[in-house]
């Protein structure tokens, strides 16, 4: 079926349904004529505790020409001021016909109807006819079938259940019901759910009466992400809705030929439809952990499909699933692990990320890592401009950020099983340069690359090897020092000689350096802060305090940050002028094992204390201690105590450090 015939169709349903329905749509004018209603708002009515006392949410606590809900309202019998969080919603019981029960629901009330008349649109209150053909409207007996599925138990549910909304046809004033049922029995060929899924959620008890531009009922809708009944539900016109449905579908331009669109429907987790080494680009916005419940709230809408969603593998946390955080990065892992396997060698995934916690953020990384892929820049995009912008922390901003990671080339994964490991590392590194960006621009001004900062660079060797089970065989010192030797920096970023070049002719174009600003929400972070400021000039610890002090208030909750004199000991080299500076390559290296030390050394507190009869979990630690710690025991494949001590310290440190996650994750696997 082609479009037109699916309008054709379409419209006759619709002409069909509009007949049948339309007197329950229709409403008075002021001189006896019908209009047609465009829609119905329906309050809540609430008992005072005083007096007992009916009180109408829309009559007593709406400012409507200022287009406010008061925070406190008088009852309108006994005058007693009270507030929502005070009064108790007003119940009615009736018998539900089609559970075949006595079923308890929050009374409400038609307070005002918006309609059109001779072309003109008009408010008024509920009169006399109106509140009869409502009441003829509920004795109406529904002969065409509508879902009256019990609503699950679940993390989003819950919030109708509570107020007795525990079935489908609940959602629903009984008007859009019946129109619906009508509507659906009507739509015998399939294709025609695409119209029935996009009303049947729009059209319930969820939509909202809102106040936008002075205008009461302007905008509105279901609050995102929630099964919430508001107190002030906007009762739309079904019939109005469908049409405007099918005016929406009438601007999607069609395919030119049936072969140029292929879709599929199967678990990400489990595309076996699809070849290996088969995909060109693959662009993915997976869930995020808890942001949205995508069964729970497609349930309305599926009920109408009688085809429900299988959530056993959905990638959320759910406490109502038993799916924690960890649960959603193992089924995230699966579905990363399958596009790995269809896209082909040198190509690129683009995964777009829209949730601030770091948590998500890390399981994401660590999903994306496990998986094979290779992470190669994050951006942060501004929806509004559809601009891309460099970021370093997913904490660090409020729009959505774009993740563009690859999979590695044939030869590439060829070397690494035929190579000395250290051998490989510079391998990795040019293969690795080899995909990112080579100069970004921000308002005619050159910004860092973050992925080509040497932190960074380790970060991502690091984390390659250890997802292949191999050892590390260099430390930062020695990484950094043959990067030197090996590449070529420029602005504190590293390329190969071709790549430098191409930045220098570009950058004299943008000569003005942009560098992002760091976020210290930990020790490491600290430590990079301290090497940035010494780098430029040597200063006295008294120098250094003051704006030490405010760049380090957005510390992890858990994460003790050792005193500055400390940091500055273990990591810097002292003048005798008490003058601090970053320490020469030589010394770094001193610096470094003296520093591994003290960390090892406070990590063993902490095994000691995990290890006492009755122990406790830990409430504060030190994440360097534990970085160096998982670390020394990774080497030593004692997988057993990563884990153990992984599930004695606070959860939120565990999730939202990388390396912590991405050791306690394998080792998992190992034990």
């Amino acid at each position: 079926m082609n479009f037109l015939e699916f309008e054709k169709v379409a419209e006759t349903i619709i002409s069909s349904v509009e007949e049948e329905c339309k007197w329950m749509y229709a409403t008075k004018h002021s001189n006896g004529k019908e209009g047609l209603i465009n829609y119905v708002v329906w309050s809540d009515v609430f008992i005072c505790p005083n007096c007992s006392s009916e009180i109408v949410f829309w009559d007593e606590a709406v400012d409507k020409d200022r287009g406010k809900v008061l925070d406190e309202f008088f009852c309108p019998s006994c005058k007693r001021l009270s507030t929502k969080k005070l009064i108790e919603k007003a119940y009615v019981t009736y018998f539900d016909k089609s559970l075949k029960t006595t079923i308890r629901q929050p009374k409400s009330k038609p307070v005002l109807i918006n309609y059109t008349f001779s072309g003109k649109r008009f408010e008024k209150k509920p009169d006399k006819s109106d509140f009869e053909l409502i009441e003829k409207i509920e004795n109406y007996d529904i002969q065409e079938w509508y879902p009256n599925n019990k609503i699950p138990d679940g993390d989003k549910t819950i919030e109708a259940i509570w107020v007795g909304i525990t079935n489908v046809h609940h959602f629903y004033t009984r008007r859009n019901l019946i129109s619906l049922s009508k509507i659906k029995a009507k739509c015998i060929n399939p294709l025609f759910n695409i119209l029935i899924t996009k009303v049947a959620f729009q059209t319930t008890k969820l939509y909202r009466l809102t106040y936008q531009n002075g205008v009461w009922g302007a905008g509105g809708g279901p609050l995102s992400g929630t099964l919430y009944i508001p107190s002030l539900i906007k009762e739309l016109n079904i019939l109005k809705q469908f049409k405007e449905a099918l005016k929406g579908r009438s601007k999607i331009t069609p395919a030119s030929k049936e072969d140029d669109i292929i879709i599929s429907l199967s678990s990400a987790s489990s595309i076996i439809n699809m070849k290996s080494n088969s995909i060109d680009y693959i662009f993915t916005d997976p869930p995020f952990g808890s942001n949205l419940m995508y069964s729970e709230l497609n349930f309305l809408s599926e009920s109408w499909l009688k085809v429900h969603t299988n959530n056993y593998n959905e990638a959320i946390e759910n406490k109502t699933q038993n799916k924690t955080l960890l649960s959603y990065q193992d089924i995230i892992t699966d579905c990363f692990s399958q596009y790995y396997r269809v896209l082909k060698p040198e190509k690129w995934m683009t995964v777009e990320f829209s949730n601030t916690s770091a948590a998500v953020w890390n399981s994401i990384k660590t999903a994306l890592q496990r998986a094979g892929f290779v992470i190669a820049n994050i951006a942060g995009l501004d929806k509004q401009k559809g601009s891309y912008n460099a970021v370093n922390s997913p904490t660090a901003v409020k729009q959505d950020l774009i993740i563009s990671c690859y999979k590695p080339s044939a030869e590439f994964i060829m070397q690494l099983n035929t190579q000395s490991a250290e051998v490989f590392v510079w391998d990795f590194v040019k293969e690795h340069l080899s995909h990112l960006p080579i100069h970004i621009k921000i308002e005619s001004k050159t910004t860092s690359v973050i992925e080509r900062s040497p932190k960074i660079l380790f970060d991502r060797l690091i984390t390659y090897y250890l997802m292949k089970g191999f050892p590390v065989p260099i430390d930062a010192k020695d990484f950094q020092e043959g990067l030197l030797q090996k590449f070529i920096e420029r602005d504190g970023m590293y390329f190969t000689s071709e790549q430098a070049a191409e930045y220098d002719e570009k950058k004299a174009k943008a000569p003005q350096f942009l560098q992002l600003s760091l976020i210290v929400t930990n020790e490491s972070d600290a430590i990079e802060w301290l090497k940035d400021r010494l780098r430029k000039n040597s200063e006295k610890y008294n120098e250094i305090m003051p704006e030490f002090r405010i760049a380090t208030q957005s510390l992890r909750k858990g994460d003790t940050l050792p005193e500055l004199q400390d940091i500055l000991n273990e990591s810097f080299i002292q003048e005798a002028d008490d003058k601090w500076r970053t320490p020469n390559p030589n010394e770094a290296k001193d610096r470094e094992a003296l520093r591994t030390k003290v960390l090892l050394k406070e990590f063993g507190t902490y095994v000691t204390a995990i290890n006492q009869p009755k122990a406790k979990k830990l409430k504060e630690v030190r994440v360097e201690a534990l970085r160096a710690g998982f670390k020394n025991c990774w080497e030593q494949k004692d997988f057993k105590m990563i884990v153990t001590l992984g599930d004695m310290i606070p959860q939120n440190i565990l999730l939202e450090d990388e390396q912590l996650l991405m050791y306690y994750d394998i080792a998992k696997d190992r034990i």
